[in-house]
């Protein structure tokens, strides 16, 4: 009887052990399913994002000068005028592209506004700029302190934000790599107000 008995407790144990390491088992494989779901989840977080970023790297923008005619054509007292070429190369729309500034090369500020240039003047900025399209906007930026005019290809570098398809606003300084912009950062940092946009 004493036999029967301590082969019973001894066989329990080992049902036990079985039971325990069955659900040790079972909580490990789901432990690395988890993981494996996380992985691939931020795997295709960060491959979105860096489409996302591939197509915000499509919209750029950069400076044009007057040409040798227009400067002889100037009247005296005529601002002086460059123009920002906001061009979109990437597969959709963009909404609301602005110039939101201008980095000062020596650390000072810049202030600007959009000026008329010729006998059409400027029509405004678009609401949309389709695939392929550029807004070309006159401005007159002026740094404090002053720069030479022959600064402006070397080292001025425009601010500039538009709004995706997918209703992100981004952000550009230069040819660097876009930042998005969030609704407390939406407002753009400087020009003048009606040509701000609102989103």
């Amino acid at each position: 009887m004493l036999a029967v008995t301590v082969a019973l407790r001894i066989s329990q144990r080992e049902a036990d052990a079985a039971e325990a390491r069955r659900r040790a088992d079972k909580m490990e494989a789901e432990q690395l399913r988890r993981a494996d779901k996380n992985e691939a989840e931020e795997r295709q977080r960060a491959e979105k994002a860096e489409r996302e970023l591939s197509q915000a790297r499509l919209v750029v923008a950069v400076i044009d000068y007057p040409s040798p005619e227009q400067e002889i054509a100037r009247r005296p007292g005529d601002e002086d005028v460059i123009f920002v070429r906001i061009t979109n190369y990437s597969e959709s729309h963009i909404f609301h592209p602005r110039v939101e500034g201008f980095v000062h090369q020596n650390g000072g500020t810049v202030t600007w506004d959009i000026v008329e240039w010729d006998e059409s003047g400027y029509e405004g900025p678009p609401d949309v700029l389709p695939t392929g399209q550029t807004d070309k906007i006159p401005v007159n930026p002026t740094f404090d302190p002053p720069i030479t005019s022959d600064m402006y290809p070397m080292r001025t570098k425009v601010i500039f934000g538009y709004t995706d398809v997918a209703g992100r606003r981004w952000r550009r300084i230069g040819q660097a790599t876009p930042e998005r912009v969030y609704p407390e950062g939406t407002f753009q940092i400087g020009g003048p107000y009606w040509y701000r946009a609102d989103s």
